[in-house]
């Protein structure tokens, strides 16, 4: 008899929208003829903290008097308990008509979190009231976080939870003694929100999926209450956390809470478990040692995994939050995205930052277009919303342009984003094309923003490429989000002021809406981890601890300070994702005595005047049409777009022939190249006449172009 399982997405993850992994193993697992139901307890841990009935009891508890903000919620605590649920149902998108009185000045009780507040004006200037009225309202749960993580639950955060105690832990030892404490408010509402459903559902096997430190603990005290409730249930582990930080385990202390740690993907590891087989893939206690079952030698492939299923999901506690007035960087949290994959793997998978060793990174597995799009319109009817979120490690672009053919073939709706490379595939018209399927911003790498540096992480990209691809999402009207990177091997000061001014300049041109600057970090799985010395350092303590082991700690000539100068870093994007601090020299940004930027002050401009790739004739490209038919008329034709019209002068020849094409490029289903297209013109007589290569790189093709003539 087949065993089911009861999937948990352990607290805290971002609440606006389900983590994707509980929804592709019970996808999978169900069409395998499994009952898989899924839970996601972090957002129904967080409808219950953030409500009158939870407030009532944790405003029980008064702060130490040398606590001013918290006294001062403390003093407003009729004001929370009374505002709470109005605020969560307006942040669920349940009543819009509360914005208005969630912006009015004395609804929302205020403490410090309202101290960095942008100002108001500012706020709705940019925002607008609805997403004023959300601003405020994450500034407002923001204070009663904090007022719960001061007189309750130390390590509780409203997207994570004891994310420092979990964090490189040498030994669950550090862990085990978290555990060893009676279970605080929070935890008690999360055990009794686990229980209920484990009731219910007396599942033989329960799961848990911990993408990141901050869920490990929360998962780790679920599992405890089941050992102790529920001696019979088996209880499995898997997820991003132990792929990356578990796999040379060896400290036996974690089974004594869980049978059996999956690294890697869960769907085959766990169809076997459930089989009543031995799962590969997976760590286990036997006869007083951990040992582990040995790889897959056929893992599943991404279209076997199939189709997420976020059946079961509680689509309606899902609430928006935005922690700031740019409208890139709120993505994350505002929206209710459906998360999904393209692709299993990284196409590129060679940077030198990056975990390329490990089978989510280099284990690259696509899917066509058609069932890619087939997956949309299927979790579209799971969950009613229309928006995705593609969370590979890089969408591939050869797949996003088939699967943008695809949505406008099918005349799909649909609004979407993800992680890309920016590289010179990204031309302006693939960008169009893009943006005319649904896309309305990508993330990707700009990393340390230095040629040389590039190349020594082998990014595969320059800053010319770099910039060109990220003119072509600007012109096409879509929002720019970059990954930035200080504090690599051999970057010196030199390099960061340098860094700045690129990034300065990128903003300057408003080529990126949007950034972040992360502290390089060294991994073992990573090729500047596996071969340190190739970076110019070398290890500081290559001993093997016997729990998490991913980052690992290295030494190097450094005549700065990493810490002052990611301070600065942060200190200039901020204000240049305001517009504010362009004429401030980069160097200006850096305390003590700092080294001039070596960058040149027209780098990027210099860059965007070059030729773009779409408009340079290739007999193999191929042409689209994605604009609406045009009208001939006296002399030309009449294009018509959603914001004007425009009419093109063109003899009677040339008239018949782009109506023909146009037509012919406007059926998607066919492939019209640019050699056929020219092979099919024939001029005609008289001096306006001319070639096929002579219509082309007339300016009149390019207005075309304004109207959805592409070449991709």
């Amino acid at each position: 008899m087949k065993k089911s399982i009861l999937l948990v997405t352990p607290p805290l993850l971002q609440p606006n929208a389900p983590y994707p992994a509980t929804a592709y193993l019970a996808g999978y697992l169900r069409r395998k003829g499994f009952l898989a139901v899924q839970m996601d307890l972090s957002v129904e841990l967080l409808n219950v903290v953030f409500s009158r009935m939870f407030l009532s009891e944790i405003f029980q508890r008064e702060p130490a008097e040398n606590n001013n903000n918290m006294q001062w919620i403390y003093d407003l605590r009729e004001k929370y308990m009374a505002t709470i649920d109005p605020v969560m149902t307006f942040l669920r998108g349940k009543d819009p008509t509360l914005a208005n009185l969630i912006c009015a000045a004395d609804f929302l009780p205020q403490a410090g979190r309202f101290e960095t507040m942008e100002e108001i004006g500012e706020i709705y200037g940019t925002m607008g009231v609805i997403d004023c009225a959300k601003y405020l309202s994450t500034l407002y749960l923001e204070d009663l976080t904090d007022y719960i993580r001061t007189v309750d639950a130390p390590g509780f955060e409203l997207t994570k939870y004891s994310e420092k105690l979990s964090l490189s832990v040498d030994s669950f030892h550090f862990l085990e003694m978290e555990l060893e404490q009676p279970a605080n408010r929070v935890e008690q509402q999360m055990l009794s929100l686990l229980e209920a459903r484990i009731a219910a559902e007396k599942s033989d096997v329960v799961g848990f999926s911990v993408p990141f430190p901050g869920n490990l603990l929360a998962a780790i005290r679920c599992a405890q209450h089941i050992r102790t409730h529920h001696p019979d249930t088996k209880i499995v582990l898997g997820g991003g956390y132990p792929t990356t930080e578990l796999r040379s385990l060896t400290d036996k202390k974690i089974f004594r809470y869980v049978d059996h740690i999956i690294l890697d993907d869960g769907e085959g590891p766990l169809e076997q478990f459930l089989s009543a087989e031995e799962p590969s893939q997976t760590f286990s206690f036997s006869r007083g040692k951990v040992t582990y079952s040995g790889n897959s030698e056929k893992p599943v492939s991404h279209h076997d995994r199939g189709c997420p299923d976020f059946t079961g999901l509680p689509h309606e506690k899902y609430f928006s939050l935005t922690d700031g007035i740019n409208p890139m960087h709120r993505l994350w949290s505002d929206g209710r995205w459906n998360k999904l994959m393209a692709a299993h793997g990284c196409y590129w998978a060679k940077c030198a930052f990056c975990d390329t060793s490990l089978d989510y990174i280099c284990r690259y597995d696509a899917v066509d277009a058609a069932t890619l799009v087939d997956w949309m319109e299927r979790v579209i009817t799971q969950t009613g919303s229309r928006g995705f979120h593609f969370v590979d490690e890089a969408l591939p672009p050869k797949i996003l342009k088939e699967m943008a053919l695809e949505i406008l073939r099918r005349g799909l709706v649909v609004s979407w984003w993800g992680n890309i490379r920016f590289e010179p595939h990204y031309t302006a018209d693939l960008c169009l094309l893009l943006a005319a399927s649904g896309c309305i911003a990508v993330s990707g790498g700009v990393e340390v923003a230095s040629d040389r540096l590039l190349a020594l992480i082998n990014k595969g990209a320059t800053i010319e490429q770099l910039t060109l691809a990220l003119r072509n999402f600007y012109y096409a009207g879509i929002m720019t989000h970059t990954y930035l990177m200080y504090g690599f091997p051999t970057q010196t000061l030199q390099d960061t002021v340098d860094s700045l001014e690129v990034v300065r300049q990128l903003f300057r041109a408003e080529l990126i809406g949007s950034a972040y600057w992360h502290r390089y970090a060294m991994t073992v799985h990573s090729p500047s981890g596996t071969n340190p010395e190739a970076f110019g350092v070398r290890l500081k303590s290559p001993t093997q601890k016997p729990f998490a082991n991913n980052e690992i700690t290295f030494t190097e000539n450094r005549a700065y300070s990493l810490e002052q100068a990611g301070n600065s870093l942060h200190a200039a994007t901020y204000n240049y994702m305001r517009q504010a601090g362009f004429e401030k020299p980069a160097e200006k940004w850096f305390e003590g005595k700092v080294p001039h930027t070596q960058i040149a002050p027209t780098l990027i401009t210099d860059h965007l005047i070059k030729p773009d790739a779409s408009r340079i004739f290739s007999e193999h490209a191929r042409l689209v049409y994605i604009g609406t038919p045009p009208r001939p008329v006296d002399g030309g034709l009449l294009f018509r777009g959603p914001s004007g019209e425009k009419m093109i002068k063109y003899n009677n020849t040339e008239q018949a022939f782009l109506i023909e094409l146009l037509t012919r490029t406007a059926d998607l289903n066919q492939v019209v190249t640019f050699g056929e297209a020219a092979a099919r013109y024939t001029p005609s007589e008289g001096k306006d006449s001319g070639s096929f290569l002579q219509l082309y790189h007339a300016k009149r093709w390019d207005l075309m172009r304004g109207f959805g003539l592409l070449q991709v």
